[in-house]
């Protein structure tokens, strides 16, 4: 193959290095937004959940407050009746003393509800908490690691650069030229097309036998005359050359 091919080649290899780096500086960050989100996520379900429990606990303890003072009245009404004089206050006192019994029976069905939801309550905050950690134990390191990363993507992008730089020399103007047209217009950044049989590797439209001939020689640069790429020979018993 012609030695500028070659170079080419080689140019191509390293330009989708540094193309693989970009894509990473890219989707990197909102790699970490999303496993922070879903972090944030379940730390606002446990907030949640802990909210709802702790309002609940506080309804029951002013509730079981107003039990307490309905027992007190009822122990009141019911010392009452022993200094009542009139049959009239008795009915009264004790119509009072039924109604306050009736508060407690049903106090009592409401505390033994206000339990139940307690209990399924810290349950459900218990889930909660143990799927923020779940949650938090598997994507902190990930966020860490991706975060390290980002932060050595510029190195390497450079590191690669000066492998470019030292290729560039080589290759003349006019291929160079062809070449960056191609490769700055593709979003995956791929100027050469690999052709294995007959078609092209890049839009696998059907070449002639003539111009296969010439690009198993590889003594200058083949355009596909659909794509505009640039045609190389791919040995596939020996790997790309």
């Amino acid at each position: 193959m012609n030695q500028e091919l070659e170079y080419l080649v080689q140019l191509q290899e390293i330009d989708l290095r540094i193309r693989e780096q970009e894509l990473a500086q890219e989707q990197y960050p909102s790699a970490v937004t999303e496993l922070e989100q879903a972090i944030a996520k379940a730390k606002n379900a446990l907030d949640h959940a802990s909210k709802k429990l702790q309002k609940s606990e506080s309804e029951k303890k002013t509730f079981e407050d107003q039990i307490e003072q309905v027992k007190s009245q009822l122990d009141k009404s019911q010392e009452r009746l022993n200094s009542i004089k009139t049959n009239r206050e008795y009915d009264a006192v004790h119509a009072e003393i039924e109604a306050q019994k009736h508060m407690l029976a049903t106090a009592e069905t409401k505390s033994k509800n206000f339990l139940d939801d307690l209990t399924r309550m810290q349950a459900n905050v218990d889930k909660c908490a143990a799927e923020f950690e779940q949650i938090k134990g598997e994507n902190e390191p990930k966020i860490a690691d991706l975060k390290e990363k980002i932060g050595s993507i510029d190195s390497k992008i450079a590191a690669i650069s000066k492998e470019r730089d030292v290729i560039i020399p080589k290759i003349s103007k006019q291929y160079l030229r062809s070449y960056d047209l191609i490769h700055k217009k593709r979003k995956n950044g791929k100027a050469i097309s690999y052709v294995a049989t007959r078609t092209c590797g890049i839009c696998y439209k059907v070449l002639e036998p003539q111009l296969i001939n010439e690009i198993k020689r590889g003594l200058k640069m083949i355009l596909c005359q659909n794509c505009g790429s640039i045609l190389i020979w791919e040995d596939r018993s020996k790997g790309n050359t």
